[in-house]
């Protein structure tokens, strides 16, 4: 059993749970006590929604700014972990580029500077490195040019590529939730739309089970509602690069008016389970999810103590980081989506 005095002991500036460098600010701006929630819980995201359904106790302490951290910056499992994020992102940047038309060399170069790890760096077993992510890179460009989507063009928006289109849903009791969307495809023909997500993934072989029902590809309806008018439906093509088989999977999926509406009800529900908690003054644990993903969770062990000394104290910076006015692409009221739909479904 882990000695919870070693973890006491080693906990830098406990009484606080902030950093020397936090110290400062703090000096600098007095701690701000609310009623209510706290708002940096209110912000919702498709991988803090998942966070939340997976252990409502790690997205509190996530969504708090918790100090805590589960390795030093020159860790090689954390090494692993960025290079993870940087090898999807990569890839990413790299099929936009293609679909906007950038060059090859420019594409790269945006590569290169987005890369964050040594750019030696391998993961072996699932086949990750910054080589690698440019190979995958150079595969689609040439499945591009063979003729792949040669009956689709790039969908502009207000006199841009629809490439990482951003929106916020602005919901009840001040909640947000914000989203993106990768690319939005149009036919050259028949004007249907198709939304591209570009996807990377460790394993040889992909289910469809893994993509079919995700939330975030249902959020990116609300979007195609304004880009779009008068869509009942709508597909989703994921592009899914297997890193081991260095091969490009596609996965078509058709969504209907009525994922639609349940995805917003789904969002709503959301909001009334972190109230509850809140009400009740603590988070449930979900001891199934405290090895995820291959590695511990950064909270093991640490997430039965007092939350205040987990996480960094609300401050005047913070809180206007919160309300800083951000500039969306779309920025929507919950209660005009729901008539929306609700128009839609008279129709």
């Amino acid at each position: 059993m882990t000695d919870i005095n070693n973890i006491l002991d080693s906990m830098p500036d406990l009484d606080i749970s902030i950093s020397s460098s936090d110290a400062i600010s703090l000096q600098e701006s007095e701690l701000i006590y609310i009623e209510g929630i706290d708002p940096r819980v209110k912000l919702l995201s498709h991988s803090s929604r998942g966070t939340l359904h997976k252990c409502p106790r790690k997205f509190q302490l996530y969504r708090l700014n918790s100090t805590m951290q589960d390795a030093e910056d020159n860790d090689i499992s954390n090494s692993y972990q960025q290079l993870t994020f940087d090898f999807g992102t990569c890839v990413g940047m790299g099929i936009q580029g293609i679909l906007e038309g950038k060059s090859i060399d420019s594409i790269l170069l945006e590569i290169f500077l987005e890369w964050n790890v040594d750019v030696e760096l391998r993961h072996a077993k699932q086949s990750k490195s910054l080589a690698e992510a440019i190979f995958a890179v150079q595969r689609f460009e040439a499945i591009v040019e063979q003729g792949y989507l040669k009956d689709y063009e790039l969908l502009q928006y207000n006199g841009k590529p629809a490439v990482e289109l951003s929106f916020r849903i602005n919901l009840p009791g001040g909640f947000s939730y914000r989203g993106y969307m990768d690319v939005v495809l149009r036919h050259k023909i028949t004007g249907e739309v198709v939304v591209l997500e570009d996807k990377t993934t460790s394993y040889r072989e992909v289910n469809p089970a893994q993509y079919k029902n995700s939330g975030q590809a249902l959020g990116y309806s609300i979007m195609l509602d304004h880009i779009a008018p008068g869509l009942s439906s709508y597909t989703v093509l994921y592009l899914v690069y297997s890193a081991p088989r260095k091969e490009f999977l596609e996965l078509p999926f058709e969504k209907s008016s009525l994922q639609r509406s349940l995805w917003l009800t789904g969002l709503l529900i959301d909001c009334k389970h972190i109230e509850m908690y809140e009400d009740f003054g603590a988070y449930s644990m979900n001891g199934d999810f405290c090895y995820d993903f291959y590695r511990e969770c950064e909270y093991l062990g640490l997430c039965t103590m007092s939350t205040e000394r987990l996480v960094k104290p609300l401050t005047q910076g913070i809180l206007e980081g919160i309300e800083k006015k951000e500039v969306y692409d779309f920025d929507f009221d919950f209660n005009d989506l729901v008539q929306t739909q609700l128009d839609k479904a008279e129709d």
